[in-house]
């Protein structure tokens, strides 16, 4: 017969009136590498029925299932969190008491999958750590939701590292100090290494490294925010597809990218099925710093359907490739505001992609710009090396207000 623990001295004590207990108390009913937290502030009346069940908070535990049963004094709890350890032996969630009732949790070795059910409508904060050679975490629900990435170190043999399906405003906080490295499955059907159905805010002062070993090494299907606070790192090593693919929008206020090794694009902000999505198609570089290693044909570093706008920070890029770019905008390009502006530093080496086709035909610019460029602000060093190669090649006007540039444009009005 299975043997039920109970570690409930804490709290005996306290009842029985021995001083210097007043520190708070979560009790943490165990199942497997499970275990629901419960501050006892809040359990009120706990019902024992005939030995079978435990009810804390209108939640019933079959004890034959429950491997322990323990109570620590501590300050520690946090309500509509899910802490998920991975390890060795698979993964290690700490569910709040509060949400059994509200999450479906899927353990499958260190593969986890948590789906919200659609009555769900607070947010709830998942708290990533630990390392796994083989494990992933899936997501799902209606309500918008914060991701904690607190030195998690990922590969997953089954898909996408992470893959976030709420569609709502995803909050990815990377904790000053640490490090957090996702890896995908090569050879799936999955959009990228981590992957956010939804709009996707970073903040923090933590590192993300990114491989993309089926398609991209980051993708949302909506707007993707570097948030002002956001002192932290994203560095995409490698990727089949784009290192950073943003449906809707990118916009970037602070922090570092890095992206080297991708056969597709840089960072892409394509646009998104519905036409009335605000800023749909366009990139923003407001702050922080960006550098880009182009090296596969006909891509490009920073590319959007639609207008472009860089006003601050540092971009970097070193591009070589048959007819790629460094930058490329599907319509404007303001670069600088009122005098002020980013720093953009770029080398361009390669020659034509496809010569002579009339549909494929590309070449190698430093900036590529398909409708009106505005220059106010900023200094702008492009070197361009290659036959048929520009720095930079305008098809509508060229607007020159301030800002100091080291090389030609060739636009419609020059």
């Amino acid at each position: 017969m299975k043997r039920l623990t109970l570690f409930f001295l804490p709290t005996l004590l306290a009842l029985l009136g021995i001083p210097g207990l007043t520190q708070a108390q979560v009790m943490y009913i165990h199942q497997g590498h499970t275990a629901v937290a419960v501050p006892m502030a809040e359990a009120g009346v706990m019902n024992f029925a005939e030995g079978a069940t435990l009810t804390v908070m209108g939640h019933t535990y079959t004890l034959d299932a429950v491997d322990s049963v323990r109570i620590v004094p501590t300050d520690a709890y946090t309500p509509d969190a899910i802490a998920i350890r991975y390890a060795a032996d698979g993964a290690h969630v700490v569910m709040a008491a509060s949400l059994v009732d509200d999450v479906a949790l899927t353990i499958d070795g260190a593969h986890v999958t948590a789906i919200a059910t659609p009555t769900l409508q607070r947010e709830v904060t998942y708290s990533l750590s630990g390392t796994s050679a083989d494990g992933s975490f899936a997501m799902d629900g209606e309500y918008k939701a914060t991701v904690v990435l607190d030195g998690l170190t990922l590969t997953s043999t089954r898909g996408a590292a992470i893959d976030i399906a709420n569609g709502k405003r995803i909050a990815v906080s990377l904790p000053d100090g640490t490090a957090t490295t996702l890896t995908d499955a090569a050879g799936g059907t999955q959009k990228a290494c981590f992957f956010i159905n939804g709009h996707a805010e970073f903040s923090g002062g933590g590192s993300l490294t990114l491989t993309g070993r089926t398609k991209h090494a980051y993708a949302t299907d909506e707007y993707t925010l570097l948030k002002a606070d956001f002192s932290g790192s994203i560095t995409v090593l490698a990727a089949e597809g784009d290192g950073m693919h943003t449906e809707q929008y990118f916009r970037m206020k602070n922090g570092r990218v890095t992206i080297s090794g991708v056969k597709g694009d840089g960072i892409d902000a394509p646009v998104t099925n519905d036409a009335t999505d605000v800023d749909n198609g366009c990139l923003f570089v407001e702050g922080g710093s960006i550098s880009l290693q182009v090296t596969a044909d006909d891509v490009k570093g920073l590319k959007c359907d639609n207008a472009m706008t860089l006003t601050g920070g540092t971009i970097e890029a070193t591009v070589s490739g048959l007819g790629t770019k460094g930058i490329s905008t599907g319509t404007d390009l303001l670069v600088g505001t009122g005098g002020n502006g980013p720093t953009i530093r770029m080398a361009v080496t390669g020659t034509t992609y496809m010569p002579g086709n009339a549909e494929l035909e590309s070449k190698c610019r430093g900036i590529k710009v398909k409708g009106q460029f505005t220059f106010d602000g900023g200094n702008i060093s492009i070197s361009a090396t290659g036959a048929k190669s520009k720095a930079i090649s305008v098809d509508g006007n060229y607007i020159y207000k301030s800002g100091s540039i080291n090389c030609a444009v060739d636009a419609a009005n020059t």
